[in-house]
């Protein structure tokens, strides 16, 4: 039985080694990183020469939202227009990454490949255009890049783009149904009513304290009702004052946000102590009108102890 054991499993093992057939060979060093280093820094700094002399004559690069392959003077011109108008634009290895060489056995081309990082801002409106990148980068027999496949953000650089526009993304109401959904909930609180504060939530809402909660640890509705009982039995709300006016944001195919300033003179029901609080709200309210989002902004400091 052993021996029928071992003859299959050289059997396995050879079959396993049949299907395998190399194709040539990967580098973690080699001088092709060098030119890529050399046509990064050239990029970055709009070094039109170093940019020709790295490439061959018929170079052509391709991006991921374009079929089409652009030509060494297209890659120029973008090297030119990003150099002068991206302040800190560097194009770096990113963390433990580095680059691999691959020489093709079959195709006899060498690719080196890359996975970097593209940091720096526009100068011109402030897009922050950090964004991971990765790039392939093919030899010819005369060590010069014939060819070149970018795969970035495509969706920041729109942004980027966009941002020199001015366009609308809705319509700002100083009055407004949801305006007043937040008014109600409001005299909720003045009257220290629960339930009627509660009937303008959505089940499912997520509340999000900014100064006092990590990022992204939301409060469910009922650990916000919860809240809200704890503070009134420690504290008496003297009054609310609405500062300005409520705006309500109904952006183009989403939902109304409402943005608020309230000030709220409070009482320590232990101490008799009163302080005032200024507190900036901002609801996300669905179709029905009922809050599925609070962000609220205030400094704990000022509750009276």
């Amino acid at each position: 039985m052993k021996k029928i054991f071992t003859l299959s499993f050289f059997i396995l093992a050879f079959i396993l080694n049949a299907q395998k057939k190399k194709n040539g060979n990967l580098y973690i060093e080699h001088p092709y990183i060098d030119v890529v280093e050399k046509f990064n820094t050239a990029f970055t700094l709009g070094d039109t020469e170093a940019l020709k002399s790295l490439v061959s004559d018929d170079f052509k690069w391709y991006t991921t939202n374009a079929r089409t392959p652009r030509t060494i003077d297209q890659l120029i011109g973008r090297s030119s227009y990003l150099s002068k108008n991206v302040t800190n634009f560097q194009i770096k290895h990113w963390g433990g990454s580095y680059p691999d060489v691959l020489e093709y056995k079959k195709d006899k081309v060498t690719d080196v490949k890359t996975y970097e990082r593209l940091t720096g801002y526009d100068k011109n409106t402030g897009v922050d255009l950090r964004m991971p990148r990765y790039a392939t980068f093919r030899f010819d027999n005369e060590s010069k890049i014939t060819r070149m496949w970018v795969n970035d953000d495509q969706l920041l650089w729109k942004k980027a783009y966009d941002a020199y526009d001015t366009r609308k993304n809705g319509i700002i109401y100083k009055d407004h149904p949801f305006i007043s959904n937040i008014r109600l909930m409001i005299s909720g609180m003045k009257e220290m009513d629960i339930d009627k504060i509660r009937s303008y939530y959505d089940e499912n809402a997520r509340i999000y304290d900014v100064m006092n909660s990590g990022e992204f640890e939301f409060l469910t509705l009922d650990e916000e009702m919860t809240n809200i009982e704890n503070a009134i039995k420690a504290y008496e709300i003297v009054y609310i004052q609405e500062i300005g006016y409520p705006d309500a944001l109904a952006y183009e195919g989403g939902n109304v946000v409402v943005i608020s300033w309230w000030k709220m003179r409070i009482k320590n029901r232990k101490s008799g102590k009163t302080g005032t609080i200024m507190q900036h709200i901002q609801h996300t309210l669905n179709k029905e009108g009922k809050i599925i989002r609070e962000d609220y902004y205030y400094n704990p400091a000022q509750f009276p102890k």
